[in-house]
């Protein structure tokens, strides 16, 4: 029998494997992870987007589960928590959170409202809505 630990990890590489396939499909060249060592966080995915600029993404997500993606509040605060640090940097690409599902009301939708308006994050999107996904198209 498969441990939860285990099951949760088949679960996040296969919504990074996602991600990557349809920042591909974007026209996003992938690079590799990137730990940004100063203050320390640790990006899932650098890409080159379709006009050369550098992007950073953070993959939150799963396919199963009672509250997948940004519905956990405590996967929220670490992307929100890694978003608050890299604002340290003088400089950065853009960071972006692909993510299964976003809260849409509560305590969750209230936390990401609030590093939406604080630039936190340049974007957070829903990688199963094309209504959001095009919002790659401007990077």
């Amino acid at each position: 029998m498969p441990s939860f630990q285990a099951y949760g990890g088949q679960q996040g590489r296969q919504f990074a494997q996602q991600c990557d396939a349809l920042l591909v499909s974007r026209g996003f060249a992938l690079r590799d992870r990137l730990v940004v060592a100063e203050v320390g966080v640790e990006i899932d995915r650098v890409a080159l987007a379709p006009s050369g600029r550098p992007v950073w993404f953070e993959y939150k997500g799963s396919v199963q589960g009672a509250r997948p993606g940004l519905m956990r509040t405590d996967t929220l605060k670490k992307a929100v928590a890694n978003g608050a640090l890299l604002r340290h940097l003088a400089e950065h690409p853009p960071y972006i959170v692909l993510t299964s599902h976003c809260p849409a009301t509560g305590s969750g939708r209230a936390m990401l409202d609030a590093a939406l308006d604080l630039g936190y994050f340049a974007d957070v999107i829903c990688v199963y809505d094309p209504a959001q996904t095009v919002r790659l198209d401007r990077l």
